[in-house]
């Protein structure tokens, strides 16, 4: 299987992306008061802090639950480059370029149903609570496109160089996870999302079909309020037609990363040696903490 597809099958992000907009753009989404939504208050997802000893749900996610800390990995790099960045261009004397803040990225092939269910499919979890960024604000200092892009490439490197610690045994995990997406047991199991989804008043054909409509009416609603619920009713109702096909996948999974682990023993055994403590070095040296979402 080729990289290119890998990256697109499975590292496709929760988050919907305009890109899908076109996937039947021209069906208009359903109103957000015809959605189902959570009982109760909905509280705003948090993180916890906390390197955990265990690096096997980070590395090798199976579950929803697992991508949790993988999320948190992901979004500890890109706090690490952000760290860098704000620190060059401080050195620099030059302004913070225009650059997306870090935020945990889910993976649509293995859903956090729980956190879908309860906050929807777009809500972005920044990894920098406005908490802690307002002691550190942005530095601000003259434009020096130049300079800028310098910093920019510093902090790139140094986010590839915390990846590349983990990089090659993950990427060999990912076509295992397209595998179960791919198994006969998976997608017979699929094949009861679209009614199910009909039964909240959801027309779709398929799991792109559905991403596409949460992104035209998500983003066809102007207000705010109205769209965040919109999305959480998707979501409850995504979460809910979505376990049984993760009834079927998270077995064939957790059974996969089981033989996975056997035929990587060195591979895993040098990783836990040096990633752990990397993280925790990094996270003095730039005043960070691991964290991972939760709902």
């Amino acid at each position: 299987m080729k990289k290119r597809r890998i990256i697109a099958a499975v590292l496709s992000a929760v988050v919907v992306s305009t890109g899908l907009t076109a996937c039947g753009a021209s069906a208009p989404g359903p109103s957000a008061f015809s959605l189902p939504v959570p009982s109760g208050v909905v509280s705003p997802p948090g993180v916890r802090k906390g390197v955990p000893q265990d690096i096997t749900a980070m590395v090798l996610p199976a579950t929803g639950v697992d991508t949790r800390l993988t999320r948190g990995l992901d979004g500890f790099a890109q706090a690490v480059g952000h760290a860098r960045l704000r620190d060059c261009v401080r050195r620099q004397g030059v302004g913070l370029p225009e650059v997306p803040p870090p935020a945990y990225i889910g993976w649509s092939d293995l859903p956090d149903l729980e956190f879908i269910g309860r906050h929807g499919l777009t809500l972005n979890v920044p990894v920098l609570p406005e908490a802690e960024t307002a002691d550190s604000p942005d530095p601000v200092g003259r434009n020096d496109p130049a300079a800028q892009r310098r910093c920019g490439q510093d902090a790139q490197a140094v986010t590839r160089e915390f990846k590349d610690l983990y990089a090659p045994v993950q990427s060999q995990w990912w076509p295992e996870v397209s595998a179960v997406r791919d198994d006969p047991r998976t997608r017979e199991a699929l094949r009861g999302l679209s009614d199910c989804l009909e039964r909240y008043g959801i027309r779709v054909d398929d799991q792109n079909g559905f991403f596409a409509l949460v992104d035209r009416t998500v983003q066809g609603i102007e207000d705010a309020d109205e769209a965040a619920r919109a999305d959480r009713g998707l979501g409850a109702a995504y979460s809910a037609c979505m376990a049984p096909v993760e009834a079927v996948r998270e077995p064939l999974l957790v059974k996969r990363r089981t033989a996975f682990q056997a035929s990587h023993q060195d591979e895993l055994l040098a990783l836990r040696r040096t990633l752990l403590p990397r993280i925790r070095e990094l996270e003095r040296r730039y005043g960070l903490s691991f964290a991972r979402p939760v709902p």
